[in-house]
């Protein structure tokens, strides 16, 4: 179509639907045919700007920096630096401060790497456009359209901006996001409107922020970003959903609950302390030093890291997370219900087997034997024409694009030396119903080259032997009882090889009747569709991590069957012929049953079903728009396996977010101990204040940072899934992280005592305690690595080991012969002192190691001492 350049004057954007095609094509300086030059395309982008509406703006850096100075521990170090002033100590006052800009530093760096992760993680999952350009259809980013581009419109994709319908085919539109109505509404081309109908009444039109529910077209883009009508009335269009998770909130709750308990212990061991005679001053410096210590404050900022970093992995393994609460929910998935095609199977259909004339023949047989040659090429004429699929010429090799069962049909045609798209053009498609769950077929009336038009039926056998009348044979005849039977014996056969079995019908001169009826049967088209490699091992897996795996597939029953047996499946895990409601009823079935459930989906029909399950993944790769829009992940490779590791990746986060929560509040809870029990004895405290502040914003970051990084544990698939909703620290936790904490605090106390006992009160003792309870910390992250596995039979963490050499350097600088020594106000060890601190250091994780090492073994006296402490 060559547009009419002069045909009308310039129309306002508000009447582009009461314009003819020919008239929108010329006023957008368009060609229907070709759609706009690269070069043109680029221009407008540069003038008009990107096709984006209600961007939500991000913090900026500033208010980012500014909030790190609104936490607790903020507060608590400006108190604890103004006590110090007030004391005439103006160093430690200094130091003080210090600190403060470096915690604020650390979670500024935290936040906005986190922020960074989550954006380009976005930046994956922008939304496509197929446009035509210089008049070759390509894949484009929705937000590079320009007005006077020709898109072309699918079902399941989203509506990439305001457009004028150039065709269409049995096209239907949810518009529910304008005007409001839930039921979809009819499109076409050619209807006229008036210029002053309202949104909802004007078919010629499709709207950026709205979906194709079912066929086809092509539309000329009319306005883009915040010309269209989704920018004119100020809705936001937003991918990333909400950034707080149930479990960044639970971590939230944990703390504050935890911080009133801190600050009674520090108000509790300050006042313990002046009553016994100590300096009240340095009493309430230290004191708010344990505060800053004790309170959890830097958990909410692991758990984003923890969540990022998950993210990234689960994006390197295929699956894209569009919304932060998939990340918890994924480890507490216990039934996974997955389509078969395309997840299960390569998707990568090939027709192998013909069944005509009563004989079934491999398809190479089929063609190369002249007997049977003439009625399987017209079975491939009928399932070429009957087809959306597309081929295009590449040189001496073809390009499929379309479905794959589609896309198969046609190659088998090219092989039978058919040419596909020459056919389209001598047998002209004049109307069609397109594939429907409910009708399991689809038909297509087209005009035969000798000018009478024809019914071309592709679909379920059973159905389309049920709407046959007669058979192609040797010659037309009709279609008895038995040889129905044998028809439906013959797909059974091929179902149970585990094959996708097609039927293909017509009805040669069917006037302008459009009913589906009277047909006559050509065959049988079995295709293949292989397993992909690791399914079967990946459903084993998910077997013994406690998940059920339930297979989904619109084939019939037989075939589904067949699959199911290759997957190891029982015959109650696969669900053949499921329909779109019967997928949502088992879904709710399932969670109505305490399951957790995530479905895999890549249609339209399957947006409720993924919307309505605890994890909705959609297919990247073959996925519509609607489907991954309601979905919360998206798999890149459509492939079964990346399920599982991403399920596993989930149980992987929220382990080792508990393994740090085991790691800070045993380490703090040491200290809180050690300087407890030494006041108590008389003895003074072993830290200093900046002493304490050093151990909790520096030394606890290197092992906390090893741990969140840590390996999945062996058996982290073998174990079942975590119940969702359930306390991040449970009873039997808490009691395990007391019993470690006063394990912890007794080896700094050993090395106090040893300390006191070899030097007398002092610095040195003070600075022995100092490195020791430094030390204990790494060794500690060992330890917490799983709490029945012994450490050196978990798999290699190196950030650990590197985290150990890296404290001792840090440690060295701070009691050695530096600056930074003076400042914490420590005293120079030797050799063995250094040999002592360690030593005190390994001996209560060594504790910890031979207790696991005896409930491994079933000790009976560790679980009795376990069932009196509750662990």
């Amino acid at each position: 179509m060559t547009p009419d350049v002069g045909a009308t004057a310039p129309v306002a954007p508000a009447a582009w639907h009461a314009v003819s095609v020919s008239q929108a094509a010329a006023l957008l300086r368009s060609s229907i045919d070709t759609g706009l030059t690269k070069q043109d395309a680029a221009r407008r982008l540069a003038d008009i700007g990107p096709n984006r509406v209600g961007d939500v703006p991000e913090r900026p850096l500033w208010r980012l920096a500014l909030d790190q100075f609104r936490s607790i521990v903020v507060l608590l170090l400006l108190g604890a630096s103004l006590v110090a002033a007030a004391l005439g100590d103006a160093l430690e006052a200094s130091a003080i401060l210090v600190a403060l800009l470096l915690n604020a530093a650390i979670g500024f760096s935290t936040e906005w790497r986190a922020r960074v992760s989550l954006e380009r993680l976005r930046d994956l999952t922008v939304p496509h456009a197929l446009v035509r350009r210089d008049g070759v259809v390509t894949r484009i980013r929705a937000a590079e359209l320009v007005p006077g581009d020709v898109v072309v419109l699918e079902a399941g994709a989203h509506v990439p901006a305001d457009a004028r319908l150039v065709e269409a085919v049995a096209l239907r539109a949810d518009e529910s996001a304008l005007t409001g109505e839930s039921v979809s509404v009819d499109k076409t081309a050619d209807a006229k409107v008036e210029s002053q109908a309202p949104i909802a009444e004007r078919p010629t039109m499709v709207y950026l922020g709205t979906s194709i529910v079912a066929g086809r077209g092509i539309a000329l883009v009319t306005a883009t970003g915040v010309a269209s009508e989704l920018g004119r009335i100020g809705q936001l269009v937003g991918l990333a959903g909400d950034r707080t998770t149930p479990l960044e909130r639970q971590v939230e709750v944990l703390g504050r609950r935890l911080m009133g308990v801190a600050l009674a212990i520090s108000a509790f061991v300050g006042l313990v302390g002046i009553l016994q005679g100590l300096a009240p001053g340095l009493m309430i410096e230290t004191a708010i030093s344990l505060a800053i210590a004790a309170i959890p404050e830097g958990l909410p900022a692991i758990t984003a890291v923890a969540l990022a970093a998950g993210l990234w992995r689960l994006a390197r393994a295929g699956a894209l997370v569009r919304r932060l609460p998939a990340v918890e929910t994924l480890g507490s998935t216990t039934v996974i219900c997955a389509d078969k095609t395309g997840t299960m199977t390569e998707n990568r259909m090939t027709v192998v087997r013909v069944h005509v004339a009563g004989r079934t023949l491999r398809l190479e047989e089929a063609l190369s034997g002249p007997a049977r040659r003439g009625e399987v090429v017209q079975l491939l004429t009928v399932a070429a024409l009957v087809n959306d699929a597309t081929i295009e010429r590449d040189g001496d090799r073809y390009r499929l694009h379309g479905d794959p069962t589609e896309t198969a049909l046609l190659e088998a045609a090219v092989n039978a030396g058919l040419d596909p798209a020459r056919l389209a053009r001598q047998w002209r498609r004049r109307h069609e119903e397109p594939f429907d769950a409910t009708t399991r077929f689809m038909a297509t009336w087209n005009d035969m080259p000798d000018g009478n038009q024809t019914l071309l039926v592709k679909g379920a056998p059973a159905v389309v032997v049920e709407k046959s009348e007669w058979l192609q044979d040797a010659e037309r005849r009709r279609l008895t009882a038995d040889e129905r039977a044998r028809l439906l014996e013959a797909n059974r056969a091929l179902a149970e090889l585990g094959l996708r079995v097609l039927a293909v019908a017509w009805h040669p001169r069917c006037g302008a009747d459009r009913r589906v009826a009277d047909l006559t049967f050509l065959g049988l088209v079995a295709l293949e569709d292989p397993l992909r490699p690791g399914v079967r091992d990946a459903v084993a897996r998910c077997e013994r991590a406690g998940i059920r795996t339930v297979m989904l597939t619109g084939d019939q029953r037989l075939t589904a069957e067949a699959i199911g047996r290759q997957l190891g499946l029982p015959a109650e895990a696969v669900r053949s012929r499921v329909s779109p409601e019967q997928k949502f009823a088992l879904i709710e079935q399932l969670q109505r049953e305490g399951h957790v459930v995530a479905m895999t989906g890549d249609g339209v029909n399957d947006a409720p079903a993924l919307a309505r399950a605890d994890i909705g993944i959609a297919m990247g790769r073959h996925g519509t728009d609607v489907a991954r829009e309601a979905a919360d992940i998206v798999l890149t490779d459509d492939n079964f396996p990346t399920i599982v590791r991403a399920v596993e990746e989930g149980r992987v986060i929220y382990a080792n977010l508990q393994k740090v929560i085991r790691f800070l509040f045993s380490c703090n809870l040491s200290e809180i101990v050690l300087i407890f029990a030494a006041i108590v004895a008389g003895l003074p405290s072993p830290l200093l204040p900046l002493q304490i502040l050093w151990i909790n914003l520096v030394t606890d970051i290197f092992p906390a940072v090893a741990l969140i990084r840590d390996p999945a544990e062996p058996d982290i698939m073998r174990r079942p899934p975590h119940t969702p909703g359930s306390a991040l620290v449970s009873w039997h936790a808490g009691g395990a992280m007391l019993l470690e904490g006063m394990l912890l605090s007794a080896g700094a106390l050993s090395a106090y005592a040893w300390a006191i006992w070899q030097y007398g009160v002092g610095a040195h003792a003070g600075t022995l305690a100092f490195l020791t309870l430094v030390l204990l910390h790494p060794f500690q992250a060992l330890n917490c690595r799983s709490q029945i596995t012994l450490w050196w039979r978990l798999p290699a963490n190196r950030l650990i080991w590197a985290s150990v050499a890296t404290l001792a350097l840090v440690q060295w600088l701070a009691i050695g012969p530096t600056p930074l020594a003076a400042i914490l106000e420590t005293a120079p060890l030797s050799v063995g002192d250094w040999l002592v601190a360690t030593a005190c250091a390994v001996w209560p994780v060594a504790a910890m190691q031979i207790r696991k090492w005896f409930r491994a073994r079933g000790g009976g006296l560790v679980r009795r001492l376990d069932s009196m402490v509750a662990i």
